[in-house]
């Protein structure tokens, strides 16, 4: 109040206040002329230096986590990996590599006299490394390498029990031989050519046996002498059936053969081929006459889709579809 009554006093000029008969209480610069109020501010001053900036505010609070982004390109393929250990060695195949059985012939080999032992050989058979020979008229079999036709050894005498051995077959670990003037069938081991045992008698029915066949789990005896097929286990040479008569139509039956599901007979005598179920023995059809030229019908084979059939006498071979 005191420096708003002095200001004015100033503004006044001074002497006129002793004049004033009354008091005024200013509340407001409204209540002063404009004049007189410019008077009272005075000229504005020059602008003052800016002030520092003030100290970073603390860190505001973590947002929310954003929407996930597309997945970004594939990257390029790496390297390759180093190559695997080598897996075991898998039990030898069954049956016969062709390849191998014909590389005798095509090299011009011919394995005769010294250790070999061959006299009047007959049957051969492959056991996934060594080729196995019957002699028939000396009452042995042979064992050479697959690889070189070169010496194993010679089988005979003692419990071998060989007599005049004809067909043979290997089951992916034994070899069978069929004694053809022994009425037997005499087991070898593939490993070492011992001995296992020797079947006959009995039950067997073996007469005059001949071709010898393996489906899997069973071996297959044909019996030129008696015209009937003898079926054993391959586990342990033990009788299964005996087939003859009826429907078959075995006659001097020789050579035998699996095609992965039915057995093959082959009937000297009959010129005639014989099919047969591998699982039960029954009859399938019995084949002959007509086109299929059988004549004397001996060895017989499966190629993985084809029967062939030799014929002996007719100095020709059959080829028949197993469908």
């Amino acid at each position: 109040m005191a420096i708003a009554i002095a200001a004015l006093f100033f503004a006044l000029g001074g002497g006129a206040v002793a004049a004033i008969q009354s008091h005024y209480v200013i509340t407001s610069t409204k209540q002063i002329k404009p004049s007189v109020l410019t008077k009272l501010k005075g000229a504005r001053g020059p602008r003052g230096q800016q002030g520092n900036i003030g100290a970073a505010g603390s860190q505001g609070a973590k947002g929310d986590t954003g929407v996930t982004g597309p997945a970004g390109p594939a990257g390029p393929q790496g390297p390759q990996g180093a190559k695997g250990d080598t897996g075991l060695t898998g039990p030898a195949g069954i049956g016969f590599n062709l390849t191998q059985v014909a590389e005798l012939n095509w090299y011009g080999a011919n394995f005769t006299g010294g250790a070999y032992g061959f006299n009047e050989p007959y049957g051969v058979a492959f056991d996934g490394s060594h080729i196995w020979v019957t002699n028939s008229n000396g009452n042995s079999v042979t064992e050479l390498n697959a690889s070189d036709g070169s010496w194993v050894r010679t089988l005979s005498g003692g419990s071998y029990g060989f007599g005049s051995p004809a067909g043979v077959a290997f089951n992916g670990s034994h070899i069978w031989v069929a004694n053809y003037s022994g009425d037997s069938v005499t087991e070898l081991n593939a490993s070492d050519g011992s001995w296992v045992r020797t079947l006959s008698g009995g039950s067997y029915g073996f007469s005059s046996p001949y071709g010898v066949a393996f489906d899997g789990s069973h071996i297959w005896v044909a019996n030129s002498g008696s015209n009937s097929v003898t079926e054993l286990n391959a586990s342990d040479g033990a009788w299964v059936r005996t087939l003859s008569g009826g429907s078959y139509g075995f006659s001097s039956p020789y050579g035998v053969a699996f095609d992965g599901s039915h057995i093959w007979v082959v009937n000297s005598n009959g010129s005639s081929v014989t099919e047969l179920n591998a699982s039960d023995g029954v009859w399938v059809r019995t084949l002959s006459g007509g086109s299929y030229g059988f004549n004397g019908p001996e060895g017989v084979a499966f190629d993985g889709s084809h029967i062939w059939v030799t014929n002996y006498t007719g100095s020709s071979v059959t080829e028949l579809s197993i469908h």
